[in-house]
């Protein structure tokens, strides 16, 4: 029997705020359908440095912009988690990380000082984060993990997926511990290139499964979870924010034709039900991957053929927070701990317990890109302490 692994610890750097809490009451002050007040979901205004501890801030000044939500998100994320890395165990202690668009705007940082200096402007500072395993590094080298360092590119699934690898890391023996997670970052060559292409959308046509737009409306994001196995949280008594029951990851190839399928969609979800010992009837709620454009016709037909006529509620985060690329898949899932949760992060009752959204037992996380890569999650409510 495979060991059970448990959320202990979430780290949240997102345009709502820094926190679970701060996710939650953003999404259930929007109120339904969650769209009002979007202009403030596109980046993060200042990225929580002061997580940090004094003595490991030497580098940040050399970091770029991804590597400080990175490192940021896993210092609030190993505090929530009360999780001490000492050098005795550090070998068992491992790190996933995704992202979709990785080091696009420090090469472009980079090549654009070439091209109008010269090779002699070539930074070697910013040489350095030309890779996008960078984020990974330099949070290893910050806390001191010596175990599995592995970064994961799945488009707008990265994230997700990472969480996912990093649960196949503890159920395969190879870690106890694993900080896993996923971030993207906005920077004027992205938004510029979006804009080139006339991909670049208002909030008011970013409506999830109500509008068919080609396009986004980019945000930002990075969140960091500590996943472990449960005696080994046991023992140390952190408390359990969840439990990741199951995960699957799957490729639905149609996506970018005419005539779209759902076929890979539907076969992902129901492997990680399988995987996870559910039915669908377990599934109270699901986290849709939808962002308002025609691939929101795709992910709603695979849920029909998964739920049938009596579907769980579906709640799209990206209506509030906009497309956050691998971001959006983890600040999925650190809303689902909450909801499930709320007594842990908020110490308030939430406008969402009238819709029914709060404490469902069992919730589904769907991550999707429009390449065709998809990952669903089953994360249930963990009552042990």
């Amino acid at each position: 029997m495979m060991p059970p692994v448990v959320i202990t610890g979430l780290g949240v750097v997102s345009p709502l705020g820094h926190s679970v809490e701060a996710l939650l009451q953003g999404v259930a002050a929007s109120g339904p359908p969650y769209a009002h007040d979007r202009e403030r979901a596109l980046t993060v205004a200042e990225i929580p440095l002061e997580a940090i501890p004094p003595d490991k801030r030497s580098r940040i000044g050399r970091l770029d912009r991804l590597c400080r939500m990175f490192l940021s998100a896993s210092y609030l994320a190993v505090d929530s988690a009360a999780l001490t890395i000492a050098p005795a165990q550090a070998d068992r202690v491992g790190l996933s990380f995704g992202t979709g668009l990785g080091c696009l705007l420090t090469n472009a940082e980079y090549n654009q000082k070439i091209i109008e200096q010269g090779p002699a402007a070539a930074s070697p500072r910013l040489f350095a984060y030309t890779v996008s395993s960078a984020a990974a590094g330099e949070v290893s080298i910050a806390l001191g993990i010596r175990g599995p360092n592995v970064t994961a590119h799945m488009g707008l699934a990265a994230g997700l997926g990472a969480v996912g690898y990093g649960f196949d890391l503890i159920q395969m023996g190879k870690a106890d511990v694993v900080l896993a997670g996923g971030a993207d970052v906005l920077g004027s060559a992205l938004l510029e290139g979006l804009d080139d292409m006339g991909l670049l959308k208002a909030p008011e046509q970013s409506r999830p499964f109500a509008d068919a737009v080609a396009g986004i409306w980019p945000s930002e994001g990075a969140v960091v979870v500590v996943l472990e196995r449960q005696d080994h949280a046991g023992q140390r008594g952190a408390r359990a924010l969840g439990r990741i029951d199951g995960y699957g990851a799957g490729f639905e190839p149609s996506l970018t034709r005419r005539a779209r399928e759902c076929t890979g969609i539907s076969a992902t979800m129901r492997r990680a039900l399988d995987l996870s010992g559910h039915v669908p009837d377990d599934i109270a709620l699901v986290l849709a991957g939808a962002h308002g454009t025609p691939l929101d016709a795709s992910e709603q037909a695979a849920l029909a053929q998964l739920f049938g006529p009596s579907p769980p509620l579906v709640l799209a985060p990206k209506a509030v927070l906009g497309e956050s690329f691998a971001a959006s898949g983890v600040l999925a899932l650190a809303l689902a701990a909450g909801v499930m949760r709320p007594e842990a992060f908020c110490g308030s009752s939430l406008s969402m317990a009238e819709e029914g959204l709060l404490e469902p037992p069992v919730v589904m996380v769907n991550a999707l890109c429009y390449s065709g890569n998809i990952v669903s999650l089953v994360l249930s409510r963990e009552e042990t302490s």
